[in-house]
């Protein structure tokens, strides 16, 4: 049965791990439980390949100008106007102090 399964594997280039070696093995009429597959891959030392993912970070161009720093201070921020004609939501609404 280790040699069946070594064999698999070494099919797939060293990517299939138990679920997929058992499969294969239920596809060629071996009855065989996949735990008992398990077992034996990990005493033949056999693993499989997880697939692995892109790289999820931006790589920065280094010949590219760096973005201005944009609101630079308090003075670039656009308030709302206090005047009197400005109506609110709170207007009227008191908040307590602590």
């Amino acid at each position: 049965m280790t040699a069946q399964i070594r064999q698999i594997h070494q099919d797939s280039g060293g990517i299939y791990g138990s679920p997929r070696i058992h499969a294969v093995l239920k596809r060629e009429g071996v009855h065989v439980g996949r735990k008992r597959v398990e077992r034996l891959m990990r005493q033949a030392g056999l693993a499989g390949i997880s697939p692995r993912r892109s790289k999820g970070f931006t790589r920065r161009d280094p010949d590219a100008d760096p973005a201005p720093d944009w609101p630079a201070g308090p003075e670039d921020i656009a308030l709302a106007d206090p005047s009197p004609q400005s109506s609110s939501v709170l207007e009227g609404a008191t908040v307590p102090l602590r």
